[in-house]
């Protein structure tokens, strides 16, 4: 309990430094920003909106998908039911629960299968960044070499390569089984044990390439709507970046993002205001951060009404005390 307490204070701590350098750094600069948020295209921040829900629509989906390799049968309604409040999770209930966690939680309630829910809960995380990691890749293709900051070029390849260098070995049956063949000896995974049950539930998803296949093309299409809204934002405030360039900065922001933190705040909005700085201003690509942020919240917020709301859809109420 301490050892949740102390991981909570550090991302608290972390988020709230980094909102506070940004406000510090940019406090002379807050009438510009302002005026920027003022000159918004109300049409293209709610096209951006609407993008963003697609996108967690298309990842239920894909958790969906990924569940039922498990024989955990949920529909799309309730796939999207388990994505929408876990970002309000994420992003509301700054606690050691998580969004993965409820969705996790929620999975079985469905079934008795607990290893394998969460199990596929941590196969749909690691789905979501080998699509990062992809669309990283692509864009540097596409981009061929006309990217001017060497730090973007760099970390989007050492990231491409880290997560596909994971698939592969992921994939590679020989591989792993020379990695864990030692370890299924040990006490700990004899026959029967949580661990051997963990390790094959993990293992299972080896013998469905073909859903593998459908997973990947999913992920990559929740990516590429990430990476429209974004564009859509940058088009609300009569600013313009190629596409191309986008799949770039949309994983570098993801994966940076990805620092212990609220869910990434302060940090995202770091990384917008550095990565974008290279194509618009500064201010303006403060004012993009803002408004990226409030999609965030707003779509977690939707999570949140569909929580209290929707008992018809998804009648197991969370039970805090339970995951703790």
């Amino acid at each position: 309990m301490m050892k949740n307490k102390l991981s909570i204070l550090i991302r608290m701590a972390v988020s709230l430094v980094l909102v506070g350098v940004l406000v510090w750094v940019f406090r002379k600069d807050i009438p510009d920003i302002a005026a920027v948020l003022k000159s918004v295209n109300l049409y293209y921040f709610l096209a951006a909106l609407l993008f963003n829900i697609a996108a967690l629509v298309v990842v239920s989906e894909r958790l969906r998908i990924i569940l039922g390799v498990q024989k955990l049968k949920l529909s799309l309604g309730e796939s999207v039911y388990l994505t929408f409040i876990g970002n309000f999770f994420n992003n509301f209930l700054p606690t050691s629960i998580g969004g993965d966690l409820v969705k996790a939680y929620y999975a079985t309630k469905k079934s008795d299968r607990k290893l394998e829910s969460f199990s596929a809960v941590f196969f749909d995380r690691f789905f979501g960044f080998l699509s990062i990691g992809l669309l990283a890749f692509l864009g540097l293709l596409l981009m061929n070499g006309r990217i001017k900051d060497p730090q973007v070029f760099w970390g989007c390849l050492v990231f491409s390569v880290v997560v596909l260098a994971a698939f592969i070995l992921f994939l590679n049956k020989a591989i792993t089984k020379a990695i864990f063949s030692w370890l299924l000896h040990l006490p700990a995974f004899q026959k029967d044990s949580k661990l051997r049950k963990l390790y094959n539930a993990l293992n299972a998803y080896k013998e469905h390439k073909f859903v593998v296949t459908k997973v990947i093309l999913i992920s990559l299409a929740a990516q590429v709507l990430s990476v429209v809204l974004l564009y859509c934002i940058i088009r609300g405030i009569s600013k313009d970046i190629p596409f191309l360039s986008l799949l770039l900065v949309m994983p570098l922001v993801s994966v940076a993002s990805m620092i212990p933190s609220i869910n990434g705040l302060g940090v995202r909005e770091g990384a917008f205001i550095i990565f974008l700085g290279e194509f618009i201003s500064k201010e303006s690509a403060a004012a993009v951060s803002i408004l990226f942020l409030g999609i965030v919240l707003i779509t977690s917020f939707i999570g949140g009404v569909l929580y209290l709301f929707s008992g018809k859809l998804y009648k197991i109420p969370i039970k805090i005390k339970e995951m703790a």
